[in-house]
């Protein structure tokens, strides 16, 4: 497992001599509240060409602070977290610039809001749902488990469950499972897709894959006396219910 690894906080149109250190502290301030693990986050570099600062996140942490990065990716993040990203993008519209927060490889894995454009607010929800896929993670905290599913319409889908839900859901790792529960639907205003998150599972059941073959063969073997003609035999029974 890696022992650190590091992110980048740049602010575009500014350098360490051009923006005051009293701003950077603001910015700063709501960085550690957006990602909510600054007893692990350390910063460990400022440089030039834009304001830069590099943090070293402890291997401790990186899971938690991925985690985090996904909640703000797909806006379920706690209300302190979305609040000081959206305070960062008021200060970057304030300061008339804008900001990347990047990984290792130089991806930027946190959008803030432009101040150059108009920003469409995702369509978010709560409601129930059930969906199937295969589970892959499960992992305990002091109060739940921490769930992962991947899926064929929604990719990974972060869930959790209560302790006794989880010991029964471990029989099943790797396996395809049907999960109910609610969740939040967020519709992507580009795509028009919707993505899940925060769902919390209730119940589940395991699902069988098998092929339409096989299926034809067990409906087959339960011996059942179809008539000849089912599709007249139904029209019957809906004419006889039209009658009475």
């Amino acid at each position: 497992m890696k022992e650190t690894t590091q992110f980048t906080f740049r602010i575009h149109d500014y350098t360490p001599d051009t923006l005051p250190f009293e701003r950077m502290i603001q910015y700063y301030q709501n960085l550690a509240n957006m990602l909510g693990e600054s007893q692990n986050m350390h910063l460990i570099d400022i440089f030039e060409g834009s304001c830069g600062s590099t943090l070293r996140i402890d291997a401790v942490a990186i899971k938690s602070f991925e985690h985090r990065v996904h909640e703000l990716r797909n806006e379920s993040a706690p209300q302190q977290a979305m609040t000081a990203r959206a305070n960062i993008g008021v200060m970057l519209a304030e300061d008339k610039t804008t900001a990347s927060f990047e990984d290792e490889l130089g991806n930027n894995v946190i959008e803030f809001p432009n101040p150059k454009t108009e920003i469409a607010r995702p369509i978010k929800i709560r409601d129930t749902a059930a969906f199937v896929g295969e589970l892959y993670h499960i992992a305990g905290t002091k109060t739940d488990a921490k769930i992962r599913l991947h899926t064929d319409d929604y990719g990974v889908v972060f869930c959790s469950a209560t302790k006794s839900v989880a010991k029964e859901m471990r029989d099943y790792l790797f396996d395809d499972i049907k999960v109910s529960g609610r969740g939040q639907w967020i519709k992507n205003s580009d795509t028009g897709l919707w993505d899940i998150g925060a769902f919390v599972v209730t119940d589940f059941s395991p699902v069988v894959k098998e092929s339409l073959k096989t299926a034809v063969r067990r409906v087959r073997s339960l011996n059942i006396d179809w008539p000849e003609d089912p599709l007249g035999k139904l029209a019957a029974i809906n004419n006889d219910n039209d009658a009475a």
